[in-house]
């Protein structure tokens, strides 16, 4: 399989990303809809870790459908040197968990949620890790080396055409959340990726960058996975055209890593893939570090159409962010035990008649809670009326006319829950609509 697959890497790599997004969207509907309670009101993690161990088996299978199990038992040049190579993504993380210990430290009153769930928070980020960098290193990052990886300016054309695969990946969020922020999103996430290929084509372990992954999550997630009413669920709707420059600095180290002194030592990792032992002190001849003509033209392809792709994300998102406005509310609270409660979440005038498309999401702790949301006009009269059941992220569009004024409600019924423990009580709701200016 591995040498068909090589021929066709393009083919192969969305092949690859169709079953990543299966194997996560399937079990977390399974389980959703006929898991055990254990698993749905005990909080984000053990729900999501539950999805992820699924994900990352699936991801196990896939690769070694693939022809490249021989991933899990190459070293390369070791965990060591592989921690060099990820010293940007281990600092800036680092920062950012001292900035969340500080934060706590300045906090009056913290629970802290059970030790066991945040045993659980940490296997989850383990396993978001293992899911994600089987399927985006471990398959489509090889797919490309294979096929290009015969000199210095095929690595590079793999590096950038694997790293524009996992950042479009991103594009299927927009189905939840704001265009602005999704196309931003996937713009940082290209470039990110680059830099993890790259990190991947110079220490030659997959390990490396499934601990380096869940290191990023662990320090990002830090405040939800340990301080109780903190939630898993994070938002990109926020994301405004100005923040692409967060790419930048994955750019940057995507030309360290792959400067031209360290690209012979690449190379000789590249061809002793999928040998059982790799000798690391195995140099490439000089002359092989030339690029052939052919190989020369492909990687001003992947620039020329990768730097299309991405300038016209970026277009496409200034434009969007200057002819188009939302509002929006969010709320993270801790049920206090009433069966029936709401609030008024919004007011917006509307400047057109228009569809408007509502984001909405509901992460209570137990599935047996439901929200309705509805929506009225200054006269009272009710527009749009629908009740969510538990874990809920659906987006609807909804008529409304030219000047009027909108209220969002929303209530909640608690009715059916009984007893949650503290620390199991959290739920986060947010609702946006966008619309014309």
């Amino acid at each position: 399989m591995r040498t068909t697959a090589s021929k066709h890497p393009f083919l192969f790599s969305i092949l690859t990303v169709v079953v990543f997004m299966i194997a996560l969207w399937a079990p977390a509907l399974l389980l959703s809809y006929f898991g055990p309670s254990f698993f749905l009101e005990n909080g984000d993690y053990v729900y999501q870790g539950t999805v992820e161990c699924l994900t990352s088996l699936i991801g196990i299978g896939f690769v070694g459908l693939m022809g490249y199990g021989w991933i899990w038992n190459e070293r390369g040049k070791g965990l060591l040197s592989g921690f060099a190579s990820s010293a940007y993504f281990i600092v800036v993380s680092l920062m950012s968990l001292v900035s969340y210990i500080a934060e706590i430290a300045l906090m009056e009153d913290v629970t802290y949620n059970p030790v066991w769930q945040m045993v659980v928070f940490v296997l989850t980020v383990l396993l978001i890790g293992l899911a994600e960098e089987t399927f985006f290193r471990g398959v489509v990052a090889n797919l490309f080396l294979d096929k290009f990886g015969n000199d210095s300016a095929g690595v590079w054309t793999a590096t950038i055409c694997s790293g524009m695969v996992f950042g479009l990946m991103h594009l299927s969020n927009i189905m939840s959340s704001d265009v602005v922020g999704v196309l931003v999103q996937v713009i940082a996430a290209c470039a990110m990726g680059m830099a993890l290929t790259a990190i991947y084509y110079r220490c030659r372990n997959i390990w490396v960058l499934i601990l380096v992954h869940a290191f990023v999550d662990f320090c990002g997630a830090f405040y939800s996975g340990f301080v109780a009413g903190g939630s898993l669920s994070t938002t990109i709707s926020s994301y405004e055209p100005y923040q692409v420059v967060s790419a930048l600095p994955y750019i940057v180290v995507t030309l360290i890593l792959l400067r031209p002194s360290k690209m012979r030592e690449i190379l000789a990792l590249h061809r002793l893939s999928g040998v059982e032992d790799t000798s690391v002190g195995v140099v490439m001849p000089e002359e092989n570090l030339k690029s052939s003509g052919k190989s020369k033209r492909n990687l001003v392809v992947a620039v020329l159409i990768s730097a299309v792709v991405l300038l016209g994300l970026f277009g496409i998102s200034v434009y969007e962010s200057q002819y188009s406005s939302s509002v929006s509310y969010e709320y993270s609270g801790e049920w206090d035990g009433e069966a029936y409660f709401g609030t008024d979440a919004l007011v917006f005038t509307t400047l057109h008649s228009a569809d408007y498309t509502f984001t909405i999401s509901n992460y209570p702790s137990t599935n047996s809670a439901s929200m309705t949301v509805i929506v009225t006009d200054s006269s009272g009269t009710e527009v749009y009326s629908e009740t969510f059941e538990g874990r809920t992220s659906a987006v609807r569009n909804i008529a409304l006319a030219e000047g009027e004024t909108y209220t969002v409600s929303i209530n909640y019924d608690y009715s059916q829950v009984g007893e949650l423990a503290e620390g199991e009580r959290d739920y986060m709701t947010s609702i946006t609509v966008e619309y014309l200016e």
